[in-house]
């Protein structure tokens, strides 16, 4: 399993938020460049018709300068005025006389204007202004389509006496007016290539950092993540904070814990199950070998007609195929109790009585070493409603054990009392108590110690070595637990807890 680290030059990350950094900046600085141009626009209108206006009367005190004008005469220009004229405006001019005719019409020059400015294609009008007392007061100048398409602007010219000898008119004023704002729009387009270059540069500064930032922890936690599907579950992130790569890490560090608390589970469990195979073969081995053993001598004391000899061989083999079969049956039973759903026979019991039964079973016992067994069972127990039978497997084997590991001439002790919300019954012995070390293993299958309490003594026949494992599965089975201590002065005490049903 293998993770490609992120890189500047393959990598995805970095591109992918350069990409929306640029997008982003280039987005902001277009609509700024463009929101500004748009609510500049009307004064850059004005301040084109103001230039044009200057322009116009410029030109028109030139005119009245340069031209030979007379009273009520139209003015005779010269060919240098002409050719001038052709250079002052990229639309045509239009002279009217003081009737409304246009006498004479002036184009733009090929050579004076760029082509995209230049108009020769438009059909000059003369707009109905003679009416207006502005034509002969002020210089005029109209960019809507109202009077004329395409808008005019008019100045008047005198004579050398001072009276109106006609006038002198732009039409249309597009070109003229796309003149005075070429700069604005030169400037514009300048603004924006400035922008664009800025917010690129800006953009990829910004992708770096906020990449190198993210891609940081991200390449921590790829290279941990692929540790630990490398198998080495020991490794944590060492990232902490309060922002989702702190909630990040932390997952990641709770889910390797887990995984490595799993593994060493599964380990542990795969111990436990080839020990326990190791344990029932075993087991079952000795059993079967002793079984053959007694019947290889039946078949020899039979050969030599010796047949109390033989008679006496079958009575052992039978006696190990009882054990043979105890086994199996604790081994099943063990079985069924640890499934998910256990099948209790319940049924309404009382604790003293349970005792008792226990006590007389293992009377025999306690009499050959001389063991008192001391009981002290509470007034206020209730009846408990459980699996009777099984319960008193568990008490048997308590007691059994606990006689077993006493020493002759001491005692053992039972007593049950309430405690919480259900019972409690302990079995103490006089022994010489478990070592520290083994208290939480003696409740496993087939665990061997130096006083190992879920095997039977050799002399037993009716071990199996699965007394304390089925006894805590049945205390488990009824909704409680089976606990084992060493107690201050000397022995172990089992403690049985059995939860009350509530009504």
């Amino acid at each position: 399993m293998s993770i490609n680290k992120p890189s500047f030059i393959s990598g995805t990350v970095f591109w992918r938020v350069a990409a929306v950094l640029i997008a982003v900046q280039l987005a902001t600085s277009f609509l700024s460049v463009g929101f500004t141009a748009w609510y500049a626009r009307d004064q850059h209108q004005a301040l084109a018709t103001v230039a044009i206006t200057a322009r116009l009367d410029a030109l028109s005190e030139e005119i009245e300068r340069r031209a030979n004008i007379s009273d009520l005469t139209l003015p005779l220009f010269s060919d240098e005025l002409e050719l001038d004229l052709a250079y002052r405006f990229p639309d045509p001019l239009l002279l009217i006389d003081l009737e409304g005719n246009a006498v004479r019409t002036f184009f733009p020059s090929r050579e004076s204007f760029s082509v995209e400015l230049l108009d020769t294609l438009s059909t000059p009008q003369v707009p109905p202004i003679l009416d207006d007392d502005r034509t002969f007061s002020n210089i005029v100048v109209d960019d809507s389509d109202d009077i004329v398409p395409g808008g005019f602007a008019s100045a008047p010219l005198f004579d050398i006496g001072g009276f109106p000898a006609g006038i002198l008119v732009i039409q249309p004023i597009t070109q003229s007016i796309a003149l005075e704002l070429s700069a604005s729009k030169e400037a514009f387009r300048r603004s924006l290539r400035i922008v664009f270059a800025i917010s690129l540069i800006v953009a990829l500064l910004l992708g770096a950092f906020i990449t190198w930032w993210l891609v940081r922890p991200l390449r921590s936690v790829a290279r941990t993540v692929n540790e630990i599907g490398q198998g080495a579950y020991d490794v944590r992130l060492p990232y902490v904070g309060n922002d989702e790569m702190g909630h990040l890490a932390t997952a990641i560090n709770e889910m390797a814990a887990q995984v490595q608390t799993s593994i060493d589970a599964l380990k542990e469990s795969d111990k436990i199950r080839r020990e326990l195979v190791a344990n029932v073969g075993h087991d079952l081995r000795t059993p079967m070998s002793a079984i053959q053993g007694h019947l290889e001598e039946v078949e020899r004391f039979q050969k030599e007609g010796n047949q109390p000899d033989a008679d006496a061989s079958v009575s052992r083999a039978r006696r190990q195929v009882l054990i043979l079969g105890k086994l199996v049956d604790d081994l099943f039973e063990l079985s069924r109790l640890e499934s998910t759903v256990p099948r209790l026979h319940e049924e309404p019991i009382l604790i003293a009585e349970l005792i008792s039964d226990a006590i007389s079973s293992n009377a025999k016992r306690s009499h050959e070493k001389e063991i008192t067994i001391q009981t002290s069972v509470s007034d206020e127990l209730p009846v408990l409603r459980a699996d009777g039978i099984r319960l008193l497997r568990v008490l048997n084997n308590l007691i059994e054990n606990a006689i077993r590991y006493s020493p002759a001439g001491s005692s053992v002790s039972v007593t049950a009392r309430l405690r919480g919300e259900g019972i409690a019954i302990s079995v103490a012995d006089s022994g010489e108590g478990i070592d520290p070390a083994a208290l939480d293993q003696v409740f496993q299958r087939y665990y061997r110690g130096s006083h190992a309490r879920t095997r039977s003594n050799e002399e037993s026949e009716e071990g199996s070595g699965l007394g304390l494992a089925i006894s805590k599965a049945i205390a488990q089975a009824h909704g409680g637990t089976l606990e084992v201590a060493n107690q201050a002065n000397a022995g172990a005490i089992f403690t049985l807890y059995v939860p009350v049903p509530k009504a």
